[in-house]
């Protein structure tokens, strides 16, 4: 699964500062998007930027027409791809290959420069921070089962493997939502690879054919599972109401 998505909130005014959110899966290489204004004939010579990250370590660096390799930082070498042939554009972007959850919530900043074309070591504008954005990478949960037990009338919902913590809620009759209070809900996290197990358990109130949704969602791909029992009967998984959300496959086991 492949998903990646940003928000943008940019600043109308001439020096603006872009700051974004970015949104993808382990694996995966998203774009850092950049765009720096630049005066319409400015020559690469001039030209002088770097992104860096939270901790000030460098990604990529590229300084009057050539990248400088030098002053990136070991965790980001051979992982940084830059689009040199729009950079005459103002596209500054840059592509961040092989996400890992090391990578999680870490805040990314792009400077940058033009040089005075007139031949003086001096600047037609100083070095500013242009874009901000922080990048949130996610597993996504692929599987979701629901146990319903007839004599004790408690139903159970389970999904592994995932990252970021999933958000779980519960509907009776397809429009109730059951209150949090009346869920009791665990989420356990590997200390090594950090992904989640979720279970999930309530009591089903009612008569003896049960109808149950369990939606559990994951806030960073807005992907939602949903198992389903209803009249007693289990059905294929559909969207829930919202509409926008990506929905996968339930398993249901009633015994």
């Amino acid at each position: 699964m492949f998903i990646i998505s940003v928000a943008c909130f940019l600043l109308l005014v001439s020096d603006a500062t872009e700051v974004l959110y970015v949104n993808t899966t382990v694996g995966e290489s998203p774009v850092l998007p950049c765009i720096l204004m630049l005066p319409a004939t400015t020559d690469l010579k001039l030209l002088r930027f770097y992104w860096q990250d939270d901790r000030a370590y460098v990604l990529y660096s590229f300084n009057k027409g050539k990248e400088m390799h030098e002053h990136v930082h070991e965790l980001y070498r051979d992982r940084i791809a830059a689009f040199p042939q729009d950079i005459t554009e103002g596209n500054i972007s840059v592509k961040l290959e092989n996400t890992t959850l090391e990578d999680n919530q870490r805040v990314f900043q792009a400077f940058g420069a033009v040089f005075d074309s007139r031949g003086r070591n001096r600047f037609e504008f100083e070095f500013r921070q242009i874009c901000q954005m922080t990048l949130h990478v996610a597993v996504p949960y692929k599987n979701i089962s629901l146990n319903v037990n007839k004599e004790t009338m408690t139903a159970v919902c389970t999904t592994q493997r995932g990252f970021p913590k999933p958000l779980v809620k519960w509907r009776l009759h397809s429009q109730h939502l059951l209150d949090l209070q009346d869920v009791n809900t665990t989420a356990l996290q590997d200390p090594h690879d950090h992904l989640y197990t979720l279970t999930s358990t309530i009591v089903i109130p009612g008569g003896p054919d049960p109808s149950v949704t369990c939606l559990v969602h994951n806030p960073t791909l807005n992907v939602t599972l949903i198992a389903m029992l209803n009249n007693g009967e289990a059905e294929t998984s559909r969207p829930s109401l919202a509409g926008a959300l990506m929905v996968a496959a339930a398993a249901v086991l009633i015994y």
